[in-house]
């Protein structure tokens, strides 16, 4: 449906499209036909596409914060930046490869985890506590993302000084295998990679 405003029109009126570009008045014929040959390859992709879309708003929590310098630096958004890292991100049998699943990306050292364990409801992280280059105000941020009920919490995070990291963790979670995100935030918000680490 068209609108017009003083002299100004815009929208669709019958076979016309009516818009505004750079202040000028602007307008365009409807496509006679689409190319849309649904091929396998296609539908692959599109369906791709929205498993991994899903998941970025599942892992939002994280990745507004892992890939926030990486998108101001590519003038996009996180959620673009995600679906774009995590194209192929996909099992030969079509299931999200969860380990190689990046939802922070940066120059930021690395730290190793050394274990992950549940006990009491409870999930308790250590990591390496060795400071690298000065970097003694590091924080280490963790993101514990249940597959089966499509949930996922940010724990606060700590200094990489702490080498501990716990979160109480909701009781149907419990006995489900989860899948720990670490990454470092560092200078000016930069991050380090994506830590992964399964517990059960």
């Amino acid at each position: 449906m068209a609108r017009k405003h003083g002299d100004i029109e815009s929208g669709k009126l019958g076979n016309k499209i009516y818009y505004t570009w750079h202040g000028r008045q602007c307008e365009r014929s409807m496509p006679t036909h689409v190319a849309n040959p649904q091929t396998p390859e296609q539908q692959s992709h599109r369906n791709a596409f929205a498993v991994i879309s899903k998941l970025s708003s599942y892992t939002k929590g994280a990745h507004l914060i892992g890939l926030h310098w990486l998108s101001v630096r590519e003038h996009n958004s996180t959620y673009a930046l995600f679906r774009k890292l995590n194209k192929d991100c996909f099992t030969p049998d079509g299931d999200i490869d969860y380990p190689h699943l990046i939802v922070s990306k940066g120059s930021v050292p690395l730290v190793t985890i050394t274990s992950a364990v549940i006990e009491d409801g409870c999930l308790t992280v250590n990591f390496d506590s060795h400071a690298y280059d000065g970097a003694a105000t590091d924080r280490l941020f963790l993101f514990v993302y249940s597959s089966a009920l499509r949930a996922g919490t940010l724990v606060d995070p700590v200094p990489r000084s702490a080498g501990r990291i716990t979160v109480d963790l909701p009781t149907e979670w419990l006995g489900q295998p989860l899948h720990l995100y670490a990454f470092l935030q560092g200078y000016r918000l930069r991050t380090s990679d994506t830590i992964y680490r399964m517990v059960q």
